[in-house]
């Protein structure tokens, strides 16, 4: 594999460290940052250093001291990408409550024009019946930002809809990747310890072959509906699972967030 350029130094990574933050104060809350989506995805891939790096180190991998001291600035989790999936998901079921609300429709059934602070009808109420009070701003923010809703003048929102796909947003398929990118290190680094039986290792499988451009549109195509009912029945076996610990009364601090990722990829 052929690379141009040279290795950037330690002062250079930090230099772009502090750039990708967008001047974020220590313990700033996260979700999107007020200038959008560019700060956003220059934050996520700031994380996602981070996390390599942290997966690097896992493996005792090193590489270089230029490198390995430059990423330091960078943060070792996917902190901020969990937040913004998690904020996006709370701002869609917003929107599904907004529309479904006796107090948030009209005469017809239809969304109404609410207030974004006061008393219901208003998104501020929303968010405070979903006990999201605290994210209530940052939220607003989001779903503006992706559509869901619209100011009407300073003081009011319009409905748009409830559904916030990942597919076409830049920004929120960055933040999945980074999640995934952590979790599949983590898997990876996990198997790799020495001294334990192949079956306690996390399941990790990979088939491959290579394809023309229309095979691969089948193969897509035939795996949708089998990777969505795989992920509905494993959905299931999770919140069987979470039950379980609930009525076992299993420390919440013993809990850890498990799960299992599938996804087609082509080279």
């Amino acid at each position: 594999m052929k690379t141009s350029g040279t290795i950037p130094s330690a002062r250079k990574l930090s230099r772009v460290a502090r750039s990708a933050s967008g001047g974020a104060r220590k313990g700033s809350s996260p979700g999107l940052l007020p200038r959008g989506d560019a700060d956003a995805r220059a934050r996520l891939g700031q994380e996602l250093l981070g996390v390599c790096a942290s997966g690097l180190k896992s493996f005792r991998a090193d590489a270089g001291p230029d490198v390995t001291a430059g990423l330091r600035a960078f943060g070792r989790t996917a902190t901020y990408a969990r937040q913004l999936l998690a904020d996006a998901g709370s701002a869609a079921m917003l929107h599904t409550r907004w529309q479904r609300e006796a107090d948030y429709v009209d005469e017809e059934g239809q969304p109404r024009i609410i207030a974004v602070r006061g008393k219901a009808p208003s998104f501020e109420a929303l968010c405070r019946q979903c006990h999201l009070g605290r994210q209530s701003e940052r939220l607003l923010a989001l779903a503006c930002q992706f559509r869901l809703c619209s100011r009407v003048g300073p003081h009011r929102l319009a409905y748009h809809c409830d559904v916030l796909l990942m597919t076409g947003h830049p920004t929120l398929m960055l933040a999945r990747a980074v999640t995934t990118i952590e979790r599949f290190l983590r898997t990876c680094a996990y198997n790799a310890r020495p001294g334990r039986k192949v079956s306690a290792s996390l399941g990790d499988r990979t088939t491959e072959v290579d394809l023309s451009p229309e095979e691969f549109a089948r193969l897509s195509k035939a795996t949708r509906r089998f990777l969505s009912s795989f992920i509905e029945s494993t959905d299931r076996q999770l919140l069987a699972g979470v039950a379980r610990d609930n009525r076992n009364r299993r420390s919440p601090r013993s809990r850890r967030r498990s799960g299992v990722t599938a996804f087609v990829f082509r080279d």
